[in-house]
């Protein structure tokens, strides 16, 4: 995690996945991973996925936007991106009532907007942060779709994403 951090503090995106099998101590190790980063003073956010939501499309990423380390930074980010947040987050339509209601995404050009305001909405600060996705190999399609995305998105962004998965539940067609 040490080297790892050091890359990200020097500016750069970076992903670790972390695969095994269950009980060995993968979450655990997450655990530490955020415990350590907290002590240098950065924030860290988690999410998990799990079976029965497999199904719930960016469940994890909806986690991570409510959560106190991302939440609060989201009140800085432009009404035209923060409508687009609105998509997973519909509280924020009471919260900023000069936003609208989002309307349907229709076209790969409205799918890339919205990957870009929620690329946006985790990127707003340029304070290093760990971001932890637990238990990948339950999460939908569209969020993996979404987290290749930020990793492309802006490549100096201070940013850890630290993901585990196990690894006898992913095969060659799984889409992790």
């Amino acid at each position: 995690i040490q080297t790892a951090w050091q890359k990200v503090l020097q500016r750069g995106v970076h992903f670790v996945a972390i695969a095994g099998e269950a009980g060995i101590g993968k979450t655990r190790l997450t655990e530490e991973a955020r415990h350590w980063v907290a002590q240098q003073g950065y924030t860290s956010v988690y999410a998990r996925s799990y079976a029965a939501e497999g199904a719930l499309a960016y469940s994890p990423v909806i986690d991570w936007l409510r959560s106190d380390g991302i939440k609060p930074i989201l009140q800085h980010l432009e009404a035209v991106w923060l409508q687009e947040v609105a998509r997973l987050l519909p509280e924020l339509l009471t919260q900023y009532p000069h936003l609208s209601t989002p309307t349907p995404i229709n076209d790969g050009t409205q799918r890339r907007r919205f990957f870009e305001a929620l690329a946006r909405a985790i990127c707003l600060t340029e304070k290093p942060r760990l971001l932890v996705m637990d238990d990948l190999h339950w999460c939908d399609h569209e969020t993996l779709e979404w987290l290749r995305f930020l990793l492309r998105f802006d490549p100096k962004q201070p940013l850890l994403i630290i993901g585990t998965y196990r690894a006898e539940e992913v095969d060659r067609n799984h889409p992790l």
